[in-house]
């Protein structure tokens, strides 16, 4: 018996342990299907999931933005980073230069028409928006880069990730779904009424995307096509 009551004790021992994670397990795996239960998700009209859909719902909510909180838009290796930055009426941007050549950043949208010469170094300057809107970012210099802020007013607002995937409070409400490639103004905005009871986790709802146009290369003299015996 005394050899035999050691080997008990580990056998009882390791069944609690398994005990013990199998509980564990079944906790995470509620926990995780949880964490779509009140969650949509964005795709195009290919069913690929549609990255950067600002989701704005609930207008009457209070805008109370924190003035110590600045939002930022960086200048990272010649693009806008991030490519959409939501923020709320009345709160100021930062504009940083992470890159190690100049820009010139500029906005013709009506909610916010500005220009700012940024040098090299590190430099950062500082804009508030005032009026809610689509603010489309370019520079002079790179034409390439693009960039969107989204001005809300009075609203709660969320932001889909690379699946596509946004949380939302609950099913029954009327949102807002606003993406640059919704209409070629970029300020196109499609209402969506939830369903009172999202059955389906996360719910999928589908924009029609417009598609990127590619421009033919044009041929030049110097191109092989117009080469003699060609």
């Amino acid at each position: 018996m005394t050899m035999q009551t050691p080997i008990l004790d580990t056998i009882f021992a390791l069944a609690s342990q398994c005990k013990q994670s199998c509980y564990i397990g079944f906790v995470l795996i509620l926990f995780c299907t949880n964490s779509f239960a009140n969650s949509i998700q964005v795709v195009d009209q290919f069913g690929k999931p549609i990255e950067n859909v600002v989701v704005s719902y609930d207008q009457d909510a209070p805008n109370n933005p924190d003035p110590q909180k600045i939002a930022v838009m960086d200048q990272v290796n010649i693009q806008f980073l991030p490519h959409v930055l939501v923020i709320q009426k009345e709160q100021t941007v930062a504009f940083p230069n992470s890159d190690n050549t100049r820009h010139h950043i500029y906005s013709f949208s009506q909610a916010k028409p500005f220009e700012i010469k940024m040098f090299t170094g590190g430099e950062s300057k500082q804009l508030t928006f005032e009026q809610p809107g689509i603010v489309v970012l370019g520079c002079n210099i790179h034409d390439q880069m693009v960039g969107y802020i989204y001005v809300a007013e009075n609203a709660n607002t969320a932001m889909t990730n690379v699946q596509g995937i946004a949380e939302v409070p609950k099913g029954g409400i009327d949102i807002k779904l606003w993406h640059p490639k919704l209409s070629t103004n970029k300020m196109m905005r499609q209402d969506v009424t939830l369903p009172d009871e999202l059955s389906e986790q996360p719910y999928t709802i589908v924009l029609t995307l417009i598609e990127d146009i590619v421009i033919p290369e044009q041929p030049t003299f110097k191109s092989k096509k117009f080469n003699r015996g060609n």
